[in-house]
Protein backbone atom coordinates (compact mmCIF):
# COMPACT_ATOMS: atom_id res chain seq x y z
CA UNK A 1 0.00 0.00 0.00
CA UNK A 2 1.39 3.47 -0.98
CA UNK A 3 1.67 5.56 1.99
CA UNK A 4 -0.35 8.40 1.40
CA UNK A 5 1.17 11.94 0.64
CA UNK A 6 2.42 14.28 3.44
CA UNK A 7 0.44 17.43 3.82
CA UNK A 8 2.28 20.33 3.05
CA UNK A 9 2.60 23.55 5.70
CA UNK A 10 -0.01 25.57 5.98
CA UNK A 11 1.45 29.14 4.59
CA UNK A 12 0.84 31.99 6.95
CA UNK A 13 1.00 35.69 6.44
CA UNK A 14 1.65 38.20 9.42
CA UNK A 15 -1.07 41.17 9.72
CA UNK A 16 1.48 43.37 11.75
CA UNK A 17 4.82 43.45 12.73
CA UNK A 18 4.97 44.58 16.21
CA UNK A 19 6.68 42.63 19.48
CA UNK A 20 3.74 39.62 19.80
CA UNK A 21 4.77 39.03 16.07
CA UNK A 22 8.60 39.04 16.75
CA UNK A 23 8.54 37.66 20.35
CA UNK A 24 5.65 34.69 19.60
CA UNK A 25 4.27 34.26 16.15
CA UNK A 26 7.47 34.74 14.38
CA UNK A 27 9.34 32.26 15.61
CA UNK A 28 6.44 29.96 16.40
CA UNK A 29 5.45 29.95 12.44
CA UNK A 30 8.76 29.10 11.96
CA UNK A 31 9.51 26.38 14.35
CA UNK A 32 6.66 24.86 13.27
CA UNK A 33 6.57 22.16 11.35
CA UNK A 34 3.05 22.33 10.25
CA UNK A 35 3.39 25.54 9.03
CA UNK A 36 5.52 28.04 6.69
CA UNK A 37 5.27 32.44 7.06
CA UNK A 38 5.10 33.11 3.55
CA UNK A 39 4.87 36.67 4.01
CA UNK A 40 4.50 40.18 6.44
CA UNK A 41 2.59 42.94 5.97
CA UNK A 42 2.91 46.32 8.35
CA UNK A 43 2.21 50.09 7.52
CA UNK A 44 5.92 50.68 8.79
CA UNK A 45 8.21 48.99 5.40
CA UNK A 46 11.02 48.81 7.56
CA UNK A 47 9.35 46.57 10.56
CA UNK A 48 7.74 44.47 7.68
CA UNK A 49 11.34 44.07 6.21
CA UNK A 50 12.89 43.38 9.22
CA UNK A 51 10.65 40.61 10.47
CA UNK A 52 10.37 38.75 7.38
CA UNK A 53 14.11 38.52 6.88
CA UNK A 54 14.40 37.56 10.95
CA UNK A 55 12.30 34.44 10.43
CA UNK A 56 12.75 33.62 6.28
CA UNK A 57 9.44 35.15 4.83
CA UNK A 58 9.86 35.68 1.00
CA UNK A 59 7.07 38.78 0.49
CA UNK A 60 7.49 42.05 2.67
CA UNK A 61 4.68 44.63 2.23
CA UNK A 62 2.99 48.10 2.92
CA UNK A 63 -0.15 46.83 1.78
CA UNK A 64 -2.40 44.30 2.95
CA UNK A 65 -4.05 43.67 -0.29
CA UNK A 66 -0.59 42.66 -1.79
CA UNK A 67 -0.10 39.81 1.04
CA UNK A 68 -4.02 38.99 0.66
CA UNK A 69 -3.01 38.79 -2.94
CA UNK A 70 -0.54 36.67 -2.30
CA UNK A 71 -0.57 32.45 -2.36
CA UNK A 72 -1.00 32.44 1.71
CA UNK A 73 -3.72 30.11 2.98
CA UNK A 74 -4.31 31.94 6.52
CA UNK A 75 -3.29 35.15 8.08
CA UNK A 76 -1.99 35.73 11.53
CA UNK A 77 -3.60 39.23 12.77
CA UNK A 78 -1.96 40.93 15.34
CA UNK A 79 -2.16 44.83 14.74
CA UNK A 80 -3.04 47.29 17.21
CA UNK A 81 -6.80 46.31 18.02
CA UNK A 82 -8.86 49.01 16.66
CA UNK A 83 -6.92 47.48 12.65
CA UNK A 84 -8.52 43.90 13.91
CA UNK A 85 -11.95 44.05 12.14
CA UNK A 86 -10.55 45.58 9.04
CA UNK A 87 -8.11 43.01 8.65
CA UNK A 88 -9.94 40.51 9.36
CA UNK A 89 -12.73 40.99 7.48
CA UNK A 90 -10.50 42.07 4.18
CA UNK A 91 -8.78 38.36 5.00
CA UNK A 92 -12.29 36.84 4.83
CA UNK A 93 -13.20 38.47 1.91
CA UNK A 94 -9.91 37.16 0.34
CA UNK A 95 -10.91 33.55 1.50
CA UNK A 96 -7.43 33.45 3.90
CA UNK A 97 -8.24 31.47 7.31
CA UNK A 98 -7.91 33.66 10.09
CA UNK A 99 -5.90 33.68 13.65
CA UNK A 100 -6.80 36.70 15.31
CA UNK A 101 -5.18 37.53 18.78
CA UNK A 102 -7.26 38.38 21.32
CA UNK A 103 -9.04 41.09 21.99
CA UNK A 104 -11.48 40.16 18.86
CA UNK A 105 -12.07 43.57 18.20
CA UNK A 106 -12.78 46.90 20.77
CA UNK A 107 -16.25 45.97 21.27
CA UNK A 108 -19.19 43.44 20.98
CA UNK A 109 -20.82 44.76 18.13
CA UNK A 110 -17.40 44.50 15.90
CA UNK A 111 -16.89 41.05 17.14
CA UNK A 112 -20.05 40.00 15.55
CA UNK A 113 -19.20 41.60 12.41
CA UNK A 114 -15.86 39.93 12.32
CA UNK A 115 -17.60 36.87 13.38
CA UNK A 116 -20.30 36.98 10.23
CA UNK A 117 -17.65 37.51 7.73
CA UNK A 118 -15.67 34.51 8.42
CA UNK A 119 -18.95 32.84 8.52
CA UNK A 120 -20.43 34.15 4.95
CA UNK A 121 -16.56 33.46 3.39
CA UNK A 122 -16.56 30.08 4.88
CA UNK A 123 -13.28 30.81 6.59
CA UNK A 124 -11.90 29.32 10.07
CA UNK A 125 -11.50 31.96 12.56
CA UNK A 126 -9.76 31.14 15.82
CA UNK A 127 -8.79 33.62 18.53
CA UNK A 128 -5.84 33.86 20.49
CA UNK A 129 -6.48 33.00 24.12
CA UNK A 130 -3.33 30.85 24.40
CA UNK A 131 -3.75 30.60 28.34
CA UNK A 132 -5.84 27.38 27.11
CA UNK A 133 -3.16 25.59 25.58
CA UNK A 134 -0.68 25.32 28.79
CA UNK A 135 -0.38 21.72 29.49
CA UNK A 136 -1.13 22.75 33.16
CA UNK A 137 -4.77 23.84 31.94
CA UNK A 138 -5.31 21.36 29.82
CA UNK A 139 -4.82 18.93 32.54
CA UNK A 140 -6.75 21.38 34.92
CA UNK A 141 -9.74 21.00 32.56
CA UNK A 142 -9.88 17.03 32.51
CA UNK A 143 -9.23 16.70 36.31
CA UNK A 144 -12.97 18.94 36.32
CA UNK A 145 -14.58 17.30 33.88
CA UNK A 146 -13.81 14.06 36.02
CA UNK A 147 -15.48 15.57 38.79
CA UNK A 148 -12.36 14.85 40.87
CA UNK A 149 -12.81 18.35 42.72
CA UNK A 150 -16.82 18.12 42.07
CA UNK A 151 -18.76 21.16 41.10
CA UNK A 152 -16.58 24.56 41.51
CA UNK A 153 -18.89 26.61 43.74
CA UNK A 154 -15.94 29.71 43.32
CA UNK A 155 -12.64 31.20 42.01
CA UNK A 156 -10.43 33.70 41.70
CA UNK A 157 -7.79 34.29 38.67
CA UNK A 158 -5.20 36.97 39.26
CA UNK A 159 -2.72 38.32 36.52
CA UNK A 160 -0.20 41.24 36.24
CA UNK A 161 2.82 42.57 35.43
CA UNK A 162 4.69 46.11 35.52
CA UNK A 163 3.79 48.10 32.26
CA UNK A 164 7.46 48.56 31.64
CA UNK A 165 8.36 44.75 31.61
CA UNK A 166 6.57 44.16 28.52
CA UNK A 167 9.02 44.78 25.41
CA UNK A 168 6.46 46.42 22.67
CA UNK A 169 7.27 48.64 20.26
CA UNK A 170 4.81 51.32 20.93
CA UNK A 171 2.38 51.98 23.59
CA UNK A 172 -0.88 51.63 21.84
CA UNK A 173 -2.08 49.78 24.56
CA UNK A 174 -2.34 53.00 26.32
CA UNK A 175 -4.42 55.15 23.58
CA UNK A 176 -7.78 53.89 24.79
CA UNK A 177 -8.77 54.94 20.94
CA UNK A 178 -6.48 52.67 20.07
CA UNK A 179 -6.52 49.73 22.38
CA UNK A 180 -10.53 49.66 23.72
CA UNK A 181 -9.01 49.70 27.14
CA UNK A 182 -5.88 49.00 29.63
CA UNK A 183 -5.36 46.47 31.68
CA UNK A 184 -8.55 44.71 31.45
CA UNK A 185 -9.06 44.42 27.36
CA UNK A 186 -4.86 43.24 27.71
CA UNK A 187 -4.37 41.31 30.38
CA UNK A 188 -7.56 40.14 32.66
CA UNK A 189 -9.14 39.28 29.11
CA UNK A 190 -6.64 36.29 28.86
CA UNK A 191 -8.30 34.96 32.69
CA UNK A 192 -11.79 36.03 31.45
CA UNK A 193 -11.43 33.33 28.96
CA UNK A 194 -9.81 30.68 31.05
CA UNK A 195 -12.51 30.76 33.74
CA UNK A 196 -15.00 30.94 31.51
CA UNK A 197 -13.19 27.49 29.67
CA UNK A 198 -12.81 25.92 33.17
CA UNK A 199 -16.00 27.21 34.90
CA UNK A 200 -18.39 28.13 32.23
CA UNK A 201 -20.50 30.89 31.58
CA UNK A 202 -20.65 34.38 33.15
CA UNK A 203 -24.17 35.70 33.18
CA UNK A 204 -23.18 39.10 35.21
CA UNK A 205 -20.57 41.02 36.51
CA UNK A 206 -19.67 43.65 38.96
CA UNK A 207 -16.31 45.74 38.27
CA UNK A 208 -14.41 47.93 39.56
CA UNK A 209 -11.55 49.70 37.23
CA UNK A 210 -9.50 52.65 38.39
CA UNK A 211 -5.96 54.05 37.51
CA UNK A 212 -2.91 54.81 40.32
CA UNK A 213 0.37 54.61 38.34
CA UNK A 214 0.97 54.23 34.58
CA UNK A 215 1.71 57.71 32.77
CA UNK A 216 -1.42 57.45 30.58
CA UNK A 217 -4.80 57.85 32.29
CA UNK A 218 -5.87 54.37 31.89
CA UNK A 219 -6.99 51.22 34.04
CA UNK A 220 -3.74 49.52 36.05
CA UNK A 221 -5.99 48.67 38.72
CA UNK A 222 -9.09 45.61 37.51
CA UNK A 223 -11.05 44.00 40.40
CA UNK A 224 -14.30 42.10 38.38
CA UNK A 225 -16.67 40.02 40.32
CA UNK A 226 -18.38 37.56 38.29
CA UNK A 227 -21.74 34.84 38.45
CA UNK A 228 -21.52 31.82 36.55
CA UNK A 229 -24.51 30.05 34.88
CA UNK A 230 -23.94 27.28 37.49
CA UNK A 231 -23.94 29.28 40.35
CA UNK A 232 -20.53 29.65 40.93
CA UNK A 233 -18.68 33.33 41.61
CA UNK A 234 -15.85 34.45 40.31
CA UNK A 235 -12.96 37.03 41.21
CA UNK A 236 -11.30 38.36 38.63
CA UNK A 237 -8.24 40.72 39.14
CA UNK A 238 -5.00 42.40 36.76
CA UNK A 239 -2.87 45.62 37.63
CA UNK A 240 -0.42 46.67 35.39
CA UNK A 241 2.17 47.74 38.36
CA UNK A 242 3.24 44.82 39.92
CA UNK A 243 7.25 44.24 39.23
CA UNK A 244 6.73 40.35 40.55
CA UNK A 245 4.47 39.25 37.81
CA UNK A 246 0.96 38.45 39.40
CA UNK A 247 -0.53 35.19 38.26
CA UNK A 248 -2.41 32.06 39.28
CA UNK A 249 -5.70 30.96 39.26
CA UNK A 250 -7.22 29.00 41.98
CA UNK A 251 -10.99 26.94 41.97
CA UNK A 252 -12.81 25.40 44.59
CA UNK A 253 -14.90 22.51 44.93
CA UNK A 254 -17.21 20.73 47.22
CA UNK A 255 -14.37 18.19 46.67
CA UNK A 256 -11.50 19.74 45.84
CA UNK A 257 -9.56 22.98 44.88
CA UNK A 258 -7.18 23.51 42.00
CA UNK A 259 -4.18 25.95 41.97
CA UNK A 260 -2.95 26.70 38.57
CA UNK A 261 0.15 28.78 37.76
CA UNK A 262 0.98 29.67 34.01
CA UNK A 263 3.40 32.93 34.01
CA UNK A 264 6.18 31.84 36.25
CA UNK A 265 6.44 30.01 39.37
CA UNK A 266 7.59 31.84 42.89
CA UNK A 267 7.24 31.19 46.67
CA UNK A 268 4.04 31.10 46.89
CA UNK A 269 3.13 29.50 43.68
CA UNK A 270 5.68 26.52 43.36
CA UNK A 271 4.35 24.11 40.80
CA UNK A 272 2.26 24.78 37.80
CA UNK A 273 -0.56 22.48 38.71
CA UNK A 274 -1.24 21.95 42.83
CA UNK A 275 -4.75 19.87 43.02
CA UNK A 276 -6.29 18.88 46.76
CA UNK A 277 -8.95 15.83 46.39
CA UNK A 278 -10.61 13.63 48.74
CA UNK A 279 -10.83 11.23 46.17
CA UNK A 280 -9.59 7.76 46.06
CA UNK A 281 -6.82 6.78 43.64
CA UNK A 282 -9.20 4.99 41.73
CA UNK A 283 -10.98 7.47 40.86
CA UNK A 284 -8.27 9.73 39.81
CA UNK A 285 -7.06 10.08 35.97
CA UNK A 286 -4.08 8.46 34.77
CA UNK A 287 -2.42 11.61 35.00
CA UNK A 288 -2.70 12.49 38.87
CA UNK A 289 -1.87 8.80 40.04
CA UNK A 290 1.31 8.74 38.12
CA UNK A 291 1.97 12.40 39.54
CA UNK A 292 1.30 11.41 43.15
CA UNK A 293 4.42 10.23 44.96
CA UNK A 294 3.41 8.17 47.78
CA UNK A 295 5.30 8.43 51.84
CA UNK A 296 5.68 4.57 51.18
CA UNK A 297 5.73 2.72 47.63
CA UNK A 298 3.24 0.48 49.53
CA UNK A 299 0.41 3.33 50.00
CA UNK A 300 -2.42 4.65 47.65
CA UNK A 301 -3.16 7.78 47.26
CA UNK A 302 -5.94 8.49 50.08
CA UNK A 303 -6.92 12.05 49.33
CA UNK A 304 -4.44 15.35 50.17
CA UNK A 305 -2.51 16.89 47.37
CA UNK A 306 -0.78 16.11 44.21
CA UNK A 307 1.60 18.57 42.66
CA UNK A 308 1.93 17.90 38.83
CA UNK A 309 4.89 19.22 36.88
CA UNK A 310 4.08 18.77 33.30
CA UNK A 311 6.69 19.64 30.71
CA UNK A 312 7.20 23.63 29.96
CA UNK A 313 5.55 23.55 25.95
CA UNK A 314 4.67 26.85 24.42
CA UNK A 315 1.01 27.46 24.40
CA UNK A 316 2.02 29.47 21.05
CA UNK A 317 2.84 26.25 19.26
CA UNK A 318 0.11 23.93 20.31
CA UNK A 319 -2.35 27.09 19.40
CA UNK A 320 -0.57 26.95 16.22
CA UNK A 321 -0.56 23.10 15.68
CA UNK A 322 -4.63 23.74 16.74
CA UNK A 323 -5.38 25.94 14.20
CA UNK A 324 -3.08 24.29 11.30
CA UNK A 325 -5.38 21.13 12.14
CA UNK A 326 -8.35 22.68 12.13
CA UNK A 327 -7.36 24.26 8.73
CA UNK A 328 -6.46 20.99 7.37
CA UNK A 329 -8.96 18.84 8.62
CA UNK A 330 -12.34 20.83 7.96
CA UNK A 331 -13.21 21.47 11.62
CA UNK A 332 -14.09 23.78 13.87
CA UNK A 333 -11.39 26.14 15.71
CA UNK A 334 -10.86 24.99 19.43
CA UNK A 335 -10.56 28.55 20.33
CA UNK A 336 -13.96 29.83 18.13
CA UNK A 337 -14.68 33.52 17.77
CA UNK A 338 -17.74 32.73 19.62
CA UNK A 339 -15.31 32.41 22.28
CA UNK A 340 -13.86 35.72 21.60
CA UNK A 341 -17.31 37.90 21.46
CA UNK A 342 -18.42 36.29 25.28
CA UNK A 343 -14.82 37.65 26.35
CA UNK A 344 -15.25 40.85 24.86
CA UNK A 345 -18.81 41.28 26.40
CA UNK A 346 -16.93 40.89 29.90
CA UNK A 347 -15.23 43.67 29.26
CA UNK A 348 -18.20 45.43 27.57
CA UNK A 349 -20.11 44.73 30.79
CA UNK A 350 -17.28 45.80 32.76
CA UNK A 351 -17.39 49.48 31.56
CA UNK A 352 -20.87 49.56 31.63
CA UNK A 353 -21.04 48.82 35.21
CA UNK A 354 -18.35 51.04 36.23
CA UNK A 355 -20.24 53.89 34.61
CA UNK A 356 -23.20 52.84 36.74
CA UNK A 357 -22.17 51.08 39.79
CA UNK A 358 -24.18 48.21 39.39
CA UNK A 359 -24.20 44.91 38.40
CA UNK A 360 -24.48 44.07 34.32
CA UNK A 361 -26.38 41.01 33.05
CA UNK A 362 -24.89 38.94 30.35
CA UNK A 363 -25.48 38.26 27.62
CA UNK A 364 -25.07 42.31 26.51
CA UNK A 365 -28.29 43.60 24.42
CA UNK A 366 -26.87 43.82 20.96
CA UNK A 367 -27.30 47.45 20.93
CA UNK A 368 -25.52 47.48 24.58
CA UNK A 369 -23.15 50.86 24.56
CA UNK A 370 -19.56 50.82 24.61
CA UNK A 371 -18.14 53.45 26.80
CA UNK A 372 -14.76 53.10 27.86
CA UNK A 373 -14.39 54.77 31.45
CA UNK A 374 -12.62 58.15 32.02
CA UNK A 375 -9.67 58.29 34.94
Amino acid sequence: MMAEPEQRPVRIGLVGAGAIMRLSHGPTVSKSPDARLSGVFDPDGARAEALAGEFGAALHTTKLETLLASDIDAVIVASPNNLHEAAVVAAAAAGKHVFCEKPLSLDVAGARRMIDACETAGVLLQVGFNQRFWSQVQIAKAVIDAGVIGPIHAAHSNYGEKWTAYPAATTYRYDLARSGGATIIDLTIHRIDLLRHLVGEMTAVFADLSHHVLPQRVDDNVHVLTRFASGARGVLTSNRYSPAIADGTTLYGERGTIHIATETLNPFQAVPLAIYTESKASDLPEVLREAHYPDAWWKEFDGGWISVKPPRRSPYLAQLAAFCSSIRNGLPALVTGFDGLKAQEVVQASYLSVRDGCWVELPLPRDAAFVVPSY
